[in-house]
Parts: C-alpha cells; structure tokens; sequence
C-alpha cells in the first residue's frame, strides 16, 4: 500500500465566477486507492445565509468515469459548504458522498463559486489517498447502486383513487447540510402519523441506499434530492440516479429536468419567494408541480401564493404541492419550524411510490397547515359534468356558474375561502368539526379552496418570535378545479 498526497491551491476572483458558477480541479491517482480524503479551506469564508462581506466556496467530487453535464456518471458526492472534508473509501464515505471503488484516473475537485468578494478568494485542497498495488479481480466498477431499477415516465398507478395519505415533500439530514440522521428524520415521521415522506438532500443521493432499512408497510420513504442552484431551488422525487445541479440557464435546467424525468422523477419548483431562495429560470419549463407553501405560514408563502395564482390565470396548469423544508436536527426541535409544517396529502390510485407521485402530478392532493390542522377538498358540477381536484370541467362558455362543493376537516372556526381566477369570490365561517358547503361560483378558468383565520397564541411553539404576524393564516388549500370551455 502507497500514501499519495497532493495539494492544490490557487486565487478564485468574481471574474471567474463570472465566466462559470463552477471551478473544476484534476488530479490523477496513478493506482486504484482503498480510500482518499479530502480537506479544503478558502479566505474570508462567511455563511451563507450573509449576503456580503466573505466568500461561500462550496466543494464536491466526480471520479474518473464522468464529470459531463448533465448527470455525470462519476458523481461520488457534494457537501456543498457545510463540510470542510470528506472520506471515501470502498465500503463507506462520509454522509453526502458515495463509498465503492476508487479507480486510477483522473478525478475532479469541483468547487461552487457561491458568493466570492470583490478580493477574490485564495483556496487549499489537501488530498491524501491509500493506494492499492494490485486490486482484487472481483472490484466491481461502480458504487453501489440503489436495489431497485429505475421507472419511466411518466407514472401510471391502476385502480380508482379512493385512499386519502400524508406526508412531507421536503426534508433534510446530515447528509446536506441538517444536523440529524436519517433515523432520526424518519422517527420524527412516524410519531407524526406520515404515510410517507420525501428524503430531499441537496445536491446527493448518498442517503438513498440508506431509506429501504428504514421504510415499512406504513411509512413510505420517496428517494429524492433537492436541485440546489445558485439561481432557485428544484425537488425530485422518485428518481434514484443522481440528477444534476449545474446550471444556470433555463436551457440547462431543461436538460435536468429532462434527465430527471428518463429515471421516472418528478419536478417540482422549491419555495419561489424572497428569501426562498427566489426563482431566477423563469416558468416556461417541463416541470410537474410547483412549491407554494414552504414552513410556516409567515414564512413570505404569500407571495408563493400570488404567484401560482398569476401562472393558473395564464393558463399554467401546475399543481400546488407543500414542504417544510425541515432540516433535521440530532436533538430537539429549537425553533419554529416542525416537521410536517406544512402537511401534503394526496388521494392514490394505490399505496406505493408511484401511486403518491401519480396523485401529486394529477392535482389529486391538498396542503394542511400540520398534519392534524385543518384539510380540504373540493369538487365541482355543471350540467350533468363533474370534476374533482386537479380535473377540468367542460363548459359551454367562458366565465360560467358552476356549483361547488367544498369539504372542509378540522376547520371549525376559522373561514372557508373560494378564489376564482385570483379573486377570492365566497367566504363564509366554518361551524363545525366537519362541514359540507355548497355554493354556486362563477369563473373562467379556475376555483380552488382555501381555510383562512389568525393564528392564536397557543398554537406557537414557545420559540416564536415575539413580532410575528398572526393574521390571516391559511390553515388548508386546496388544488383546483379547471374550467375549459368544450
């Protein structure tokens, strides 16, 4: 066995940010190794959640195989900048990373240019490795995979869609940037009472192989990773190959989402607000659902809001999804956020991946507030045609009155909305525990639902803050119906 050891170093300057939100570095293992480590520092460095004043570098790693865009096939892992290191070796690697074979070649440090100052940035990469003089005939020439193939798109589940299941679209643990394992993650969904819950670690797959010993007949895990841009956030569920994050271009994102879709994925755009991140590709792109509630109601998901609103006025059939972005701590929850703030639930042709993704793709699905707040559903008549969430009722002419009936769980108190076309058209109270409202509405291209009201003071965790708005809350919305004239 030989030690290999090399450093590199060099000056970043926002001119080469400029030219590419990427910096590549190669180096060449003359053997295979049995593990490489990596450490790397950088001047000035900052958090990033500042805006000025340093540099954010983050860092990852392609081996030998591939590092083309997009979807390389070398891709062993990103920790973006919430680790300073890494390890692979053959059987394991630090979370964020994918342990297996360490061939001979050339590798690639890829380092994230996120923010650099205006003094540019000088960085170090120190890179031991223990090589191996003669590897074994049986080393295979892939990491591991996950154990299931992979499923087109896009998905078709069977049956009528009769079950009603919970979960959470948005999570995170040790393996991006939480402080919580996966365990812990999927504790906190079960004593949630979740049917399922997405795994979406920014930018790597390594928690994948992790979620089948975790999953049971009960809890559903959804092999996910959220696409973490520079220019906006993108979640994909169901694909089990990693799916690329760099790009800057909507062309470019239309690539991933392209590749994301070949490995049986589904799209949906992240938290499009101020301080989301905000959502800088534009709408024209083949994404399936769209993120309009991110954590609790205050958190600027108005403005998600108002936004999908605008896209459905337009024509833009997108299906609302919520996600609480939760990133998961090792102890205790310390802040206002919660797991299942907010709740997705979804109406499946039947209990399996596919199915909870065919319901989120088809607008078979409405949001809680949590999961034991408030939910509602909706469905609509003219004539003697019908529709339900996510379905389009055929109408003889535009705008027309359609009757509405809107079930509405847990919502005693608070009030029930109805908005057509951006405008809330119906309000009225809620008077019980479990309530039935019909109304006539009239609109041209869409009604959807939604529980209004203020946010008590009880229903605040002790950590939240002291000034926080709380009017107005929406406690439930649901996904629309679409009117189109026959």
């Amino acid at each position: 066995m030989q030690p290999f050891q090399l450093t590199l170093s060099g000056h970043i300057t926002p001119a080469d940010k400029a030219r590419n939100d990427y910096f590549y570095l190669p180096f060449d293992l003359p053997t295979p190794a049995q593990r490489l480590h990596l450490r790397y520092h950088y001047s000035d460095p900052m958090s990033s959640d500042q805006v000025e004043g340093g540099n954010v570098i983050d860092i990852g790693l392609f081996d030998p195989r591939c590092a083309a865009f997009p979807g390389g096939a070398g891709f062993r892992g990103w920790s973006g900048s919430a680790r300073q290191e890494f390890t692979i070796t053959l059987e394991d690697a630090t979370p964020g990373y994918l342990p297996g074979p360490l061939p001979a070649g050339r590798y690639q440090v890829i380092l994230g240019l996120y923010r650099i100052w205006p003094q540019g940035a000088t960085y170090t990469v120190e890179i031991t490795a223990e090589l191996v003089d003669e590897p074994p005939d049986e080393l295979p020439d892939a990491p591991p995979a996950w154990p299931t193939a992979p499923v087109a798109y896009p998905l078709q589940a069977t049956g009528p869609a009769t079950q009603w299941l919970c979960g959470d679209l948005q999570s995170h643990t040790f393996h991006s940037d939480a402080k919580g394992s996966p365990a812990q993650l999927v504790a906190k969904a079960r004593a949630a009472g979740f049917d399922f819950l997405a795994v979406t670690d920014h930018n790597t797959i390594s928690h994948h192989i992790h979620l089948p010993a975790l999953a049971d007949e009960r809890l559903i895990l959804i092999p996910s990773q959220e696409v973490t841009t520079y220019y906006g956030h993108m979640n994909v569920w169901g694909a089990r190959n990693w799916c690329d994050f760099r790009c800057k271009e909507p062309e470019a994102l239309t690539a991933i989402i392209e590749l994301a879709h070949r490995h049986g994925g589904v799209c949906s755009i992240n938290h499009p607000k101020e301080g989301g991140p905000a959502w800088e590709y534009g709408f024209e792109l083949p994404v399936d659902t769209i993120e309009v509630w991110q954590g609790p109601w205050p958190y600027r998901n108005a403005e998600s809001l108002a936004l999908w609103d605008r896209l459905l006025c337009a024509g833009r059939r997108w299906p609302a999804v919520g996600g609480s972005d939760y990133h998961c701590p090792s102890g205790e929850d310390t802040n206002l956020l919660r797991l299942g703030q907010p709740t997705t639930w979804v109406k499946v042709r039947e209990h399996s991946v596919t199915g909870i993704l065919d319901a989120l793709c088809a607008g078979r699905s409405c949001i809680s507030a949590h999961p034991q707040g408030p939910r509602v559903a909706m469905r609509a008549q003219t004539g003697a045609a019908t529709a339900g969430m996510g379905e389009t009722l055929q109408t003889d002419g535009a705008p027309v009155t359609i009757e509405v009936t809107t079930e509405v769980w847990r919502g005693q108190g608070y009030q029930l909305q109805l908005v057509a076309d951006g405008q809330t058209v119906f309000t009225t109270a809620i008077t019980a525990t479990e309530a039935e409202i019909r109304t006539p509405v009239t609109a041209q291209h869409y009604v959807r639902a939604e529980v209004v009201g203020d946010a008590a003071p009880a229903q605040l965790p002790p950590q939240a803050p002291s000034h926080l708005d709380r009017r107005d809350w929406r406690w439930a919305l649901s996904n629309p119906i679409y009117l189109q004239t026959a």
